[in-house]
């Protein structure tokens, strides 16, 4: 009997270590399948699901608005701001909300099929056309305005083209190469590439680094304090960070309701250093982009700085990224260990069929991304070289500045799904105007302010004649106080007689922010005196220089 005992003991230690240390969890464990192709499709369909579930009815509480707003904007349709036709031929038809409704559903109901294993490329391809007809209806909404959708219908057209989806119901192993997901990684990387190389030109053309902001002599002292450098072993500087000037624009148009989002918010703006870096290392990673179709097992790390990247965007600035562009990065999050030639070989050998129309659309993407074909003549999206901040600035800069402030009465907060884009259409712009008339039909209130001094020469297109050259502009569709008409004056006044040296002095980045906060806090003072906003006059729109008010058109 004792011996029976300790024979069990000691079976029973023996056993104890397959207890603690579990055996590793191999292909046939994991939730995700093994081919690479599938899982990419199941995490990214997931994602564009989980946005559609959470945010179509903001979408379609918009759609309903701006469908029936009579405003000029509502009798367009298209991608970007503009907006542009598809590739640059196809008008989509106008929708009633109805048809809206429908087609979302829709949409949302062939990513969900395609989750299923039997024939999941039918599905995507119908997922494909239904976000061309979708999402150009809604190229007016704050977070579809601009370049957040137009990777849709690159990942799904290249999906449907995927020959082994078709085995997702048994897939073979090993898997087929995954040449669909080696072509949407050259993709999504142009797009990146081209706009980090659009910000390296116009460094070329303002002579001065992205990163920072005008080059000046006098900017020495101020440096040499920040930096503990004597001023004489200072070259000439580069002063000023463009994203101080990006992050102020955001907080006047999208401002941030979390306390630690300001706090955070101010503590950059007044570290031109940190923004410095942060800047630099932006402009970096979209460069990087270059390498990343070929990083093999390295390829995680794109997919990570990407995802943290466009999430700071979102949570510092309020710009949108995340919700469906973002999805695309997971292309990059799967390690692939054959190279992009071998993969695409064998796709020419064994199905051209699908590989001849996935790589002619990733080409015309490649095209439009090598020549910066939206920068130089016009958008033909959903192909873009993505020319995003691309000027260099600084806050003293003496270019011209446009800022704006608006309520949300359709959903509380223009940083939610379903307001209308606060920053493109404003009624002193040649290209993105609103007349007078669509001014009386928004539902939210709206100030627009700035100066067009300085104007380079390739930007007077944007802006109406009459409203070049101007040292103060100010905007509205309702009465404004005279507290408020102060206080944006004395902010455009502070940033155009403003030293570039005092992007680097902590106490005037202060002040600066103080009379921002100021100006917020009586704009919505001054809204939450008035009623509920109906159609009417708007307020007077003039040019308004600094010692008086000249009345405008």
């Amino acid at each position: 009997s004792l011996q029976r005992r300790s024979s069990e003991r000691r079976c029973s230690h023996e056993s104890l270590p397959n207890r603690i240390h579990p055996r590793p969890i191999s292909a046939e464990d994991s939730m995700l399948p093994e081919d690479p192709v599938r899982a990419f499709q199941l995490c990214y369909c997931g994602w564009l699901i989980l946005s559609m579930l959470t945010s179509s009815s903001q979408y379609q509480l918009f759609y309903t608005w701006f469908h029936s707003s009579g405003i000029g904007l509502a009798s367009k349709r298209g991608l970007g701001a503009h907006p542009s036709k598809l590739y640059g031929i196809i008008t989509p038809p106008a929708l009633t909300p109805l048809q809206m409704r429908a087609v979302g559903v829709a949409f949302t109901a062939c990513l969900l099929a395609s989750l299923a294993p039997l024939a999941p490329r039918p599905f995507l391809f119908g997922a494909f056309a239904l976000s061309l007809l979708y999402f150009p209806q809604l190229y007016a909404e704050a977070t579809l305005s601009g370049h957040n959708p137009i990777l849709v219908p690159a990942v799904l057209l290249l999906l449907a083209c995927a020959p082994s989806l078709d085995a997702a119901a048994s897939p073979p192993s090993p898997p087929p190469p995954p040449w669909p997901l080696q072509l949407l990684r050259v993709y999504l990387a142009s797009g990146y590439v081209s706009s980090g190389v659009a910000k390296v030109l116009c460094s070329f053309r303002f002579r001065r680094y992205w990163g920072l902001g005008t080059s000046t002599p006098r900017c020495s002292t101020a440096v040499s304090r920040a930096c503990g450098v004597p001023a004489c072993r200072l070259p000439t500087m580069h002063i000023g960070t463009s994203l101080q000037h990006y992050f102020l624009e955001g907080m006047w148009s999208r401002p941030a309701d979390s306390a630690l989002t300001r706090s955070v918010q101010w503590r950059l703006v007044k570290s031109p250093r940190l923004l410095t870096i942060f800047a630099s290392g932006a402009l970096l990673f979209e460069l990087s982009f270059a390498v990343a179709p070929f990083s093999g097992r390295l390829s995680p790390l794109w997919c990570a700085h990407g995802l943290a990247f466009h999430a700071g965007i979102l949570w510092l600035q309020g710009l949108d990224f995340v919700s469906f562009w973002s999805a695309s990065l997971l292309v990059f999050a799967f390690p692939l260990s054959s190279l992009l030639s071998a993969d695409l070989r064998h796709a020419f050998e064994h199905e051209p069929l699908w590989l001849l129309p996935a790589a002619l659309y990733t080409l015309l993407q490649l095209l439009t991304a090598v020549s910066l074909y939206d920068l130089w003549l016009d958008d033909i999206l959903p192909f873009s070289c993505c020319p995003m901040f691309m000027p260099p600035r600084s806050p003293f800069d003496p270019l011209p500045k446009w800022q704006t402030m608006t309520t949300a009465p359709l959903t509380g907060n223009v940083r939610r799904s379903g307001s209308m884009e606060p920053l493109y259409w404003s009624p002193c712009s040649g290209v993105f105007g609103l007349s007078r008339a669509d001014l009386q039909k928004l539902p939210q209130r709206v100030v627009w302010f700035g100066s067009t001094t300085g104007m380079p020469p390739e930007a007077e297109r944007f802006v109406r004649a009459e409203c070049r050259a101007k040292p103060f502009l100010l905007f509205a569709n309702f009465e404004l106080s005279a507290e408020l008409k102060c206080l944006l004056h004395r902010w455009v006044d502070a940033i155009n007689s403003g030293e570039l040296a005092d992007a680097w002095d902590g106490a005037k980045m202060e002040q600066l922010l103080q009379l921002q906060q100021a100006g917020l806090d009586a704009f919505r003072a001054c809204v939450d005196r008035l009623p509920q906003r109906t159609a009417g006059p708007p307020a007077d729109c003039g040019f308004s220089p600094p010692t008086a008010v000249l009345k405008g058109e």
